[in-house]
């Protein structure tokens, strides 16, 4: 039995990624739990073998660390929010993850596709 593919399994993981992304950024994740997200995609996507660029998973942890390190900070001072040197840093993190996610996998709405196929017909 041949391995599957790593590129559909990399493309879900890169998906998930960017739906934590897009969660935070609507303010429907919390800061702690949008760092656990990225944690465990991140793992997984180390995981995988034949990444086409082994700097992007870099690129992605130094964002990843960046964010752990904010909500570290918040917990262990109990601040109630963010700094704006803070969120300055927040923000250039999500972008630095957004842009790497879209080098390493871009996303299944820039990937050219053709007419839907029909649904088939019930055979009764």
């Amino acid at each position: 039995m041949t391995a599957p593919t790593h590129c559909p399994l990399r493309r879900f993981v890169a998906d998930g990624l960017r739906a934590t992304i897009d969660s935070y950024a609507a303010g429907t994740l919390p800061l702690h739990r949008f760092v656990w997200e990225l944690d465990s995609r991140l793992t997984t996507l180390s995981e995988l073998s034949e990444l086409p660029r082994r700097g992007s998973l870099a690129t992605l942890c130094v964002a990843r660390k960046t964010i752990t390190a904010i909500d570290t900070d918040l917990r262990a001072t109990g601040r109630g929010g963010l700094t704006a040197a803070e969120k300055h840093t927040l923000a250039a993190a999500v972008t630095a993850l957004r842009a790497e996610l879209t080098r390493l996998a871009p996303s299944v709405l820039s990937t050219p596709s053709g007419p839907a196929d029909p649904v088939p017909a019930m055979v009764a």
